[in-house]
């Protein structure tokens, strides 16, 4: 059969093999896609008889949960943007508003700008999607029975359409979530003046990923508190186990704990086959993202070194 046919009445299977609650955007515009041409959709249950299936795997992990189906086509990070099975959806459907009904969520979901400036040697998204651009407004994807929107976009505040996001958001009076996060260089006092009037869903996200960038990093969050943005109701995530020590992470933690904000340690995981710069035991790197990121805030009450000999195994991890 053609690909991409809208010619022929189809009954259609799409399955989420990560599953995690988190709705799949592209399954969604599929399913809207195909429902537009009269086409009976089924979501997750890979016994039903249909005549095309469409699997989507954003986690490597998950992709041993492939079903035996065809004829079948597979999409997302997880089967890799470069292999051969890989398929991109297509402008027609890239563009079409999501099928929100699918995952019965209470929110829209979208980009408004695809690429990202930054070549951070542990980030896909930049071989992925290329350089930085525009690519919708919110009016593309935003179904206006939802006031929420969770913006999806990997660099917003890198993009030339990053005011007529949030001027739209503001003038719509709808609440936001910066799902990505947001780059604290490149945080001005226009674009805090924006972010400081926005209603949010979450905290604002922040990333605070090496110690080499702490300049930028204090003058961006200075700049937030000129805004009158409230320190503590941010959220500052800071990798850990790629190119960094134990003592540059304690560092890090100890300065954005200065600031009042909520930090949240994220353990590398190999993507793309490029592997951490520095030697870390994995126990140290666990133990470690715990004490940090638990909800008690353990790291507030005692030190790294107390937390390993209360969990007893402090002997299998080296305290430098």
């Amino acid at each position: 059969m053609e690909l991409w046919s809208d010619s022929v009445i189809m009954k259609v299977g799409l399955i989420d093999l990560d599953n995690t609650g988190f709705p799949n955007l592209a399954l969604m515009k599929l399913s809207a896609w195909h429902k537009k041409k009269g086409d009976e959709i089924s979501f997750n249950f890979p016994l039903n008889e249909v005549d095309q299936t469409y699997v989507s795997c954003v986690f490597p992990k998950n992709r041993h949960k492939l079903p035996a189906v065809d004829p079948v086509i597979f999409g997302g990070t997880g089967f890799g943007w470069q292999g051969i099975y890989y398929s991109e959806l297509p402008p027609q459907i890239e563009h079409t508003k999501p099928d929100y009904s699918l995952y019965n969520t209470t929110a829209s979901y979208g980009f408004t700008s695809r690429g990202c400036i930054r070549h951070c040697r542990w980030c896909i998204v930049p071989e992925k999607e290329g350089e930085i651009r525009p690519h919708a407004s919110i009016y593309e994807f935003w179904d206006r029975k939802f006031r929420d929107i969770i913006l999806l976009d990997n660099n917003l505040l890198a993009s030339p359409n990053w005011q007529v996001t949030l001027t739209a958001l503001l003038m719509e009076n709808l609440r936001v979530d910066f799902n990505q996060g947001l780059d604290i260089r490149l945080v001005t006092h226009e674009k805090a003046s924006y972010l400081a009037r926005l209603k949010l869903i979450k905290r604002l996200r922040f990333a605070f990923d090496d110690i080499r960038i702490e300049k930028q990093f204090r003058s961006g969050i200075d700049t937030l508190k000129k805004a009158k943005i409230t320190l503590s109701s941010l959220s500052i995530y800071f990798l850990i186990g790629f190119n960094s020590s134990l003592e540059e992470d304690l560092e890090r933690l100890r300065i954005i704990q200065g600031y009042g904000a909520s930090p949240f340690a994220m353990k590398y995981e190999e993507v793309n086959g490029v592997k951490a710069t520095v030697d870390r035991s994995d126990r140290e790197l666990h133990e470690f993202a715990r004490w940090v990121n638990l909800p008690h805030g353990y790291y507030k009450h005692f030190s790294f070194g107390k937390w390993l000999e209360i969990r007893g195994v402090k002997s299998e991890v080296k305290i430098r």
